[in-house]
């Protein structure tokens, strides 16, 4: 019998204090994870920990405080950063401790683009700030936002308690490549669902359908504007959060005529890109409304990151073609100024870098 070697993979996580919630969920889903993992691949020997200041940070001295933390943390595997109202405390080279953090991953991420960076902002209502300090933390989140969403560094939760269901399934992709390096994220979607339980399946299969009628019903019901947009932005994360699990059913969910079920379908292909779907994906831009195709969108920029080595050819003719079909439905020339457009042409942008794929991108194109 061949012993195993175990590796220990750690991931650090960043964030201000109003997410607490947040890290200690993300505790439990590294426990959670070290199970699933043993099961997947058993051979491989891999162990999660988790990297928090709280546990891995001893009291010193320095330049300021995050020195004495970037001093002592051990180097880690993954990357995790967490935002919601509040930046934090300002350091003598960031705005915040949690955006200094991401500042070195994301560093070392431009050498070697292989560290996976994870960042999510929660989407939870809160009352207007009071103060000038709350006003100037918020203003603080919504630049540094800014800022990561030209790079496709980042996706939403909905709710604090939500948050573990978000990041489970990313967590798992990532470990999926981490095993299986050449492995593509259909294979790794493939692995999870092979394991799932017929029970499982069919509540998966309930939860999409339910989530793609309240998607049919928000449209129906409510006028068009950001508060219909913000409703339908939740309802995607939480189809996100099923994509995994729902990876079996992209085939009926692509067929269906339930604009809903379609909509799943796109964020499946945000989470698991597939080459078999690029060109479906492109017909979205010109079949769909401007929501479904900018998930549509979102999901060939995933593709490009995930796909270029292997179908740059078949990639840059179906972003033309969504940019073609983008400006035939579009009245004048808003079309170049619309969100739909600007992911294009970021996908078209990241299509002429010649640095490969990395596990980051499988991660975050969502």
């Amino acid at each position: 019998m061949t012993a195993v070697t175990y590796r220990k993979i750690r991931i650090f996580v960043a964030s201000p204090g109003d997410v607490l919630s947040e890290r200690d969920q993300l505790n439990k889903v590294v426990e959670e994870l070290n199970l699933t993992m043993s099961a997947i691949a058993p051979e491989k020997g891999l162990i999660l920990e988790l990297v928090r200041w709280e546990t891995h940070v001893h009291p010193g001295l320095g330049l300021d405080a995050q020195a004495v933390v970037f001093e002592q943390i051990p180097d880690f595997d993954i990357f995790v950063g967490l935002l919601w109202k509040r930046m934090g405390t300002p350091t003598s080279t960031a705005s915040s401790g949690t955006e200094a953090e991401f500042r070195l991953a994301y560093e070392t991420w431009q050498k070697n683009k292989t560290l996976p960076v994870l960042f999510y902002f929660c989407q939870q209502a809160f009352p207007p700030p009071r103060t000038l300090d709350e006003v100037e933390q918020l203003r603080r989140v919504v630049a540094f936002r800014a800022e990561l969403s030209n790079k496709g560094l980042l996706a939403d939760y909905a709710e604090h308690e939500r948050f573990a269901d978000v990041i489970r399934p990313h967590l798992l992709l990532v470990l999926g490549k981490l095993c299986s390096p050449h492995g593509s994220a259909v294979e790794t979607a493939n692995r999870v669902a092979a394991r799932a339980s017929e029970s499982g399946n069919l509540a998966v299969r309930q939860q999409l359908a339910g989530l793609a009628q309240e998607y049919e019903m928000l449209r129906e019901t409510m006028d068009p504007g950001d508060t219909r947009t913000r409703r339908m932005e939740v309802l995607v994360t939480r189809m996100r959060a099923l994509g995994l699990a729902g990876y079996p059913m992209l085939p009926e969910l692509a067929l269906s005529a339930s604009p809903g079920q379609r909509l799943a379908g796109v964020t499946i292909l945000q989470l698991v890109p597939n080459p078999d779907y690029i060109n479906w994906l492109a017909e979205r831009l010109r079949l769909e409304t401007p929501f479904l195709g900018y998930h549509a969108a979102v999901a060939l920029l995933a593709a490009v990151r995930t796909l270029r080595a292997s179908h740059e050819h078949e990639l840059r003719v179906a972003i033309a073609q969504a940019k073609k079909s983008l400006e035939e439905t579009t009245r004048g020339n808003g079309w170049r100024y619309s969100d739909r457009y600007s992911v294009l042409d970021e996908a078209e942008q990241e299509l002429e870098h010649s640095v490969p794929n990395s596990t980051l991108s499988a991660c975050l194109s969502i």
